[in-house]
C-alpha cells in the first residue's frame, strides 16, 4: 500500500464514520459492554491508533486499542466472565491478523496471518526466529471456547522475551484470574484492561516495536444492565457454586518492567493512572479514588492471600453460615452426604 493509500485509509473513519463495518472502527458502541460503564479508558492519544472490536466467528471477545506506527497494542479490554462461541478453544497456527487495518474493505473478522505482510500490523512471520514470545494482553487462559482462540490475534500481543513473558503470568494474570473467581463468585463481573507502555530503542525485526513496560488494571463490580448484557449469556461458566469469601465491590492494578529479573508491583488504579499520564481507566469503581483507595488495597491484599475477614463478606452470611458451607463443600468433594 503505498502512502497516499495508506492515508486515505486512515482518514476513511474520519470522513465517514460509515465506511469501515467491521472491527475496525471510529467509535467502541458496538462493543462497549467490555468497557466499565460503557465507558473507554480516558487520556490515551489516538495519534495513529486505531480501535477494533475484536470479533471472531460472528461474536464480539474484546476490545482493542491498536498503534499501526508501532505495531503493538496500547490496550486491550475484555472481561470475566465472558465467553463467546461453543468451538472448542485452541491455539491457531499462524496467529490471526486484522485485515481491515490494512483494507478497510476486507473480512469484517480476523483471519489467518499465513504468508501475509503489512506495513501497519504485525504478522506472524514477524515473530518467527525472533527470539521474542508472542505476549497477550488479553490472556488465552481467562476464556473459554471461541473466545480463547480470538485472543491468538496479533492485535493482542506485544513482543516479550519468553522469561518475562512467564514471570508476567506469575506476578498478574494468576493473580487477577483469582481475583475474578472471587469477584464471579459474589454476582459481580470482572473489567479488566491490560497494556504496555514506555517505547525501547529495540525493534523485532526492525518493525515491531518493544515496549518496556506491561501493565493491568481491574474494577469488580456489577454489570450495569443485567438483563442486557451480551457478556451474561448462557456459555458461561459459573463459579458461584463454591464459597464466596468476599462481596464488596473493588479495583487493583499491577505493573512490570519487562525485564526477566524485574518483579512486577501491585499497586492501586489511581497510582497507575498517574505513572501512565492518563486519565480515569473506570467510570466509577470502588477504591479507584483517594478516599478508598487505601482500604481497598489492604482487602484485596487479604483477598489474595485468601484471609479476608468473615465480616468483610456482607451481611447476608453468618460466620457459622459460612463455616457450616466450607465444611459441606469439602465432604461433597470426598462423596460424602448428609443422609
Amino acid at each position: 500500500m503505498g502512502t497516499a493509500s495508506l492515508a486515505l485509509f486512515l482518514l476513511l473513519p474520519v470522513l465517514d464514520p460509515g465506511a469501515v463495518q467491521g472491527e475496525v472502527i471510529q467509535d467502541l458502541n458496538r462493543c462497549s459492554w467490555f468497557f466499565q460503564g460503557k465507558t473507554p479508558p480516558q487520556g490515551f492519544d489516538t495519534q495513529n491508533r486505531i480501535k477494533i472490536c475484536q470479533r471472531y466467528k460472528n461474536h464480539y471477545h474484546f476490545v482493542t486499542l491498536y498503534r499501526t506506527d508501532l505495531r503493538i497494542p496500547v490496550y486491550s479490554a475484555y472481561r470475566y466472565p465472558c465467553t463467546m462461541g461453543v468451538d472448542k478453544k485452541q491455539r491457531p497456527d499462524p496467529w490471526f491478523y486484522e485485515p481491515q487495518i490494512d483494507n478497510p474493505c476486507a473480512s469484517v473478522e480476523m483471519i489467518s496471518s499465513n504468508d501475509i505482510s503489512s506495513d501497519n500490523q504485525a504478522v506472524d512471520a514477524d515473530y518467527q526466529f525472533s527470539g521474542y514470545d508472542r505476549g497477550h494482553l488479553c490472556p488465552y487462559s481467562f476464556n473459554r471456547n471461541d473466545s480463547a482462540t480470538a485472543t491468538c490475534t496479533l492485535t493482542n500481543a506485544v513482543p516479550q522475551k519468553h522469561k518475562a513473558n512467564v514471570n508476567w503470568a506469575k506476578e498478574a494474570e494468576n493473580i487477577v484470574r483469582k481475583l475474578a473467581v472471587e469477584c464471579d463468585k459474589s454476582g459481580r463481573s470482572m473489567y479488566v484492561v491490560t497494556g504496555s507502555a514506555n517505547s525501547t530503542n529495540i525493534k523485532v525485526k526492525n518493525k515491531i516495536m518493544v515496549p518496556e513496560v506491561a501493565w493491568t488494571a481491574l474494577c469488580c463490580t456489577s454489570p450495569p444492565d443485567q438483563n442486557n448484557d451480551p457478556c451474561l449469556n448462557n456459555n458461561l461458566r459459573s463459579e458461584r457454586k463454591n464459597v464466596m469469601m468476599y462481596d464488596k465491590d473493588f479495583s487493583a492494578a499491577f505493573r512490570k518492567r519487562m525485564m526477566p529479573e524485574e518483579t512486577g508491583v501491585r499497586l492501586t488504579v489511581r497510582e497507575l493512572q498517574g505513572q501512565l499520564g492518563v486519565g480515569k481507566m473506570f467510570e466509577s469503581c470502588r477504591g479507584t479514588s483517594a478516599d478508598d483507595e487505601a482500604e481497598t488495597f489492604k482487602e484485596v491484599t487479604m483477598l489474595i492471600e485468601g484471609e479476608v475477614p468473615v465480616e468483610n463478606r456482607g451481611d447476608s452470611v453468618s460466620r457459622w453460615s459460612w463455616v457450616f458451607a466450607v465444611v459441606y463443600c469439602l465432604l461433597s468433594e470426598m462423596g460424602l452426604n448428609w443422609a
